[in-house]
């Protein structure tokens, strides 16, 4: 993929999404798992993984990395370019414009849908974190007859149910909550 094939496919990513980093990670299993094969699914998980631990947004740290891994300084410098670009001049606009249209109707409803489709995109990142860390099958296998396939990774349940206890009764920031997920993460499969 040459450099501006890689900002041309950031930026559509971007001008598509709605709601941050978390809303594109469909697109983003979509682009760069399903329709141009750039990586697979399991990079595609630690890509996602690495993202999130490393300072920045996600879709920021993805294409900056994506656009390394393919072309070098100028294709993470244009995939990066890519992901930016859209928002900043939709922003741009839509804060020109804001006054002006703030209690218009159809602007009301439009942000009700985009509001809407963030909600599913986010779930839908949900149901892929799911299928890598604490399901031993994606959910398709229940449809497709693989029942036998789907289960739960115990590691992984455990690791997700003391996490959300964690976060939930004690004040330890997200980073702690990682470093001791990721040290669980390490060590539960030789004890499992």
């Amino acid at each position: 993929m040459t450099p501006l094939q890689l900002f041309l496919l950031f930026a559509k990513i971007a001008l598509l999404t709605f709601g941050g980093g978390y809303a594109m990670i469909p697109l983003f299993q979509y682009e760069l798992v399903t329709r141009t094969q750039l990586i697979g699914g399991d990079e595609f998980a630690n890509l996602i993984a690495l993202a999130q631990v490393t300072p920045g947004p996600i879709g920021l740290n993805a294409a900056t990395y994506i656009g390394y891994q393919q072309c070098g300084f100028w294709g993470s410098l244009c995939a990066t370019i890519g992901v930016v670009l859209p928002s900043l001049v939709l922003i741009i606009l839509l804060v020109y414009s804001l006054n002006k249209i703030r209690d218009n109707k159809y602007f009301k409803g439009i942000l009700g849908g985009i509001r809407a489709v963030t909600l599913g995109l986010i779930f839908s990142a949900v149901i892929f974190f799911a299928e890598t860390s604490v399901l031993t099958a994606p959910f398709a296998s229940l449809w497709n007859g693989n029942i036998e396939k789907f289960g739960f990774s115990l590691s992984g349940v455990i690791i997700f149910v003391l996490t959300f206890i964690l976060h939930r009764f004690t004040k330890l920031s997200v980073l702690q909550l990682m470093i001791i997920a990721a040290i669980l993460g390490g060590g539960l499969p030789y004890i499992f």
